[in-house]
């Protein structure tokens, strides 16, 4: 049976750290980057499940990486992370699809742990 393969992406190494340090003992593969191109490439390679993105990084958004994760891979399940208060344009995306879940930071990491495990299928 294969593994499923969550990507995470953050421009912040402390936020990577805490994601793995959360992740570390799921019934999945964690992959982590600071890079979205990197990320993108790992969706593809590995057949990704789950795609974890922060909103705000340089070069491109998380919005913009879960679009370009749902026409790319559209079995891909999308996870924003945002620690803006403005959600507005967030929230019109999440009904569009691009993203399936919002998750905002600081995380409860019982709940992070939850909605992945939901968005696997895993009870």
């Amino acid at each position: 049976m294969r593994t499923p393969v969550v990507v995470c992406v953050d421009d912040e190494p402390a936020i990577l750290a805490a994601l793995r340090r959360v992740l570390r003992d799921e019934p999945y593969r964690v992959l982590t980057t600071d890079r979205p191109d990197q990320a993108m490439d790992w969706v593809l390679a590995e057949k990704a499940d789950v795609l974890i993105a922060d909103q705000r990084m340089p070069g491109m958004t998380g919005l913009q990486l879960l679009e370009l994760a749902q026409a790319c891979s559209p079995g891909t399940a999308r996870v924003l992370l945002s620690g803006q208060s403005d959600l507005s344009g967030i929230l019109e995306l999440q009904k569009l699809a691009a993203i399936q879940r919002l998750v905002r930071k600081p995380w409860d990491s019982d709940d992070l742990k939850s909605s992945i495990r939901a968005l696997l299928g895993q009870s």
